[in-house]
């Protein structure tokens, strides 16, 4: 069901995020499901994404977590946000049953997001992290999304649609 959830999110946040330089504020990330092979200067995010869908669709998780954690890199290190690579990420990582690992890959997406100043992605992940938080035992941390979630409740940023789902799922 999880793993619908963040599909179906996914799906719904899809758009051409703006470039902006993500370097600025390395000292705010944790490391997160950080690529085990080297990328060359030829790779393109796109082309790991397709990758990852091939290898998630014949059901290598390994190969398409790797192709997943490729693609955000690559979009990071062109200041991209990359909301299908760490979708793509947590929804394996999910599969895999590492539910804290895909917490953690979401809130980098979120934190990107903010960073950002995208209001309406950062609250739709936020949603999921909550939702993965809660059922993996980090209450305490799913409280404080939630708090973060409320106060994002009050931007104007923010969709008609996406104050209703907040407002919905919080209650």
């Amino acid at each position: 069901m999880l793993a619908l959830t963040i599909l179906a999110l996914a799906a719904a946040t899809q758009f051409t995020p703006p470039i902006v330089d993500l370097s600025r504020s390395r000292e705010t990330r944790r490391s997160v499901s950080a690529s085990a092979n080297p990328v060359s200067p030829r790779d393109s995010a796109l082309m790991h994404l397709e990758r990852a869908r091939v290898a998630e669709a014949a059901g290598d998780l390994s190969s398409a977590h790797t192709e997943y954690s490729k693609a955000m890199w690559l979009q990071r290190s062109a200041g991209v946000l990359p909301v299908d690579a760490s979708y793509g990420a947590a929804t394996v990582l999910v599969q895999l049953k590492r539910h804290l690992e895909a917490a953690d890959v979401l809130d980098q997406l979120a934190a990107d997001a903010n960073l950002l100043g995208d209001a309406e992605t950062e609250a739709r992940v936020l949603l999921d992290v909550v939702a993965v938080k809660s059922q993996h035992h980090r209450r305490a941390a799913a409280r404080q999304d939630t708090l973060r979630l409320r106060a994002l409740l009050c931007d104007e940023r923010l969709t008609g649609d996406t104050r209703r789902l907040v407002r919905a799922r919080l209650s």
